[in-house]
């Protein structure tokens, strides 16, 4: 290890390499489903983002992670579109249940809004403060987790093309079984 690689962790040749490694396993399962596809004669998933792209992801979730920060990275490169205001939405991330209710029903009250009269007034509450709808926010803020981040980060694009293989074999199974009942 080098004194560069000693100030800056994530950018050493070492994260590199397993970076490169992941993102070269990642591109090969991609183009093994791209294949599939094309030979079932459905149109391909689209190709991804050059693995130099990949590469620097990881080398920004290694940054984020040893700087205790997934949920910086969380706001980067995961967040849903659309979210404002993700500092201050950090202080829900994450809370309990009853807790994030309460809060929510403290909100509506100082908005002058009756809950029972009007259903509508927790999502407005929660949409004026932070752009997203009450379910989104949380089922992607209030429920979030740097595990779920960490979970994400690593394993989505093989998570994508595993499901999209799961997909395609369940059409296969369906057409077979079609074929076979109806023969």
């Amino acid at each position: 290890m080098n004194l560069t690689d000693a100030l800056d962790p994530a950018d050493s040749e070492q994260v590199g390499a397993v970076a490169a490694a992941l993102a070269g396993m990642e591109r090969d399962l991609h183009e093994a489903i791209q294949d599939h596809y094309d030979a079932l004669g459905v149109d391909p998933p689209a190709d991804r983002d050059a693995p130099e792209e990949r590469i620097a992801q990881l080398r920004r979730l290694v940054d984020h992670h040893l700087r205790e920060d997934l949920w910086g990275y969380f706001v980067a490169e995961q967040a849903p579109e659309g979210l404002e205001n993700p500092e201050e939405a950090e202080r829900y991330a994450g809370m309990d249940r009853k807790a994030w209710n309460d809060t929510v029903e403290e909100w509506v009250e100082a908005a002058g809004a009756a809950p029972e009269a009007d259903e509508s007034a927790p999502d407005r509450v929660v949409r004026e403060r932070f752009g997203l709808d009450r379910a989104t926010f949380e089922r992607r803020v209030v429920e979030w987790t740097p595990e779920r981040t960490l979970r994400i980060a690593l394993r989505g694009p093989m998570d994508a093309d595993i499901e999209r293989l799961r997909v395609a074999t369940s059409a296969l199974r369906r057409k077979r079984d079609g074929e076979e009942g109806g023969g």
